[in-house]
């Protein structure tokens, strides 16, 4: 929830730094709490799934993402997304040889992506 103290804050000094910094932390953990509804309904919707690792790894909680990227590929081993995303968490892990496995996944998958081909260059 989005604290009123920084909606406060922000209305004497639109240019608090803080008060918007904590605003996107309480955004992250009101899409993490969104994420875990819609899965609480439907388990298996890979994009819930895949985007609730991407709020994890934005928060620098890369092995909790790989767990999320995870259960979206135990849903459906060809979820691009969720192989792209999966090989910058291992990435940011040091764990390079599964990065590129990730990526070459997603290649076989769709050959041209782009954002896999650089990612998996730069691995």
């Amino acid at each position: 929830m989005i604290s009123p103290h920084n909606t406060k804050a922000l209305e004497i000094d639109p240019n608090y730094t803080d008060a918007w910094n904590n605003r996107g932390l309480a955004l992250h953990n009101l899409a993490i709490e969104c994420y875990d509804k819609a899965l609480e309904i439907g388990p298996n919707y890979t994009d819930a799934w895949n985007n609730r690792g991407l709020v994890l790894y934005n928060l620098g909680k890369y092995k909790e993402a790989v767990e999320c990227y995870d259960k979206a590929l135990e849903i459906d081993p060809k979820y691009v997304f969720a192989l792209k995303n999966k090989g910058y968490a291992l990435y940011n892990l040091r764990r390079y040889k599964e990065a590129i496995e990730c990526y070459d996944k997603a290649l076989e998958i769709i050959p041209k992506h782009a954002n896999a081909l650089a990612n998996r260059d730069s691995s």
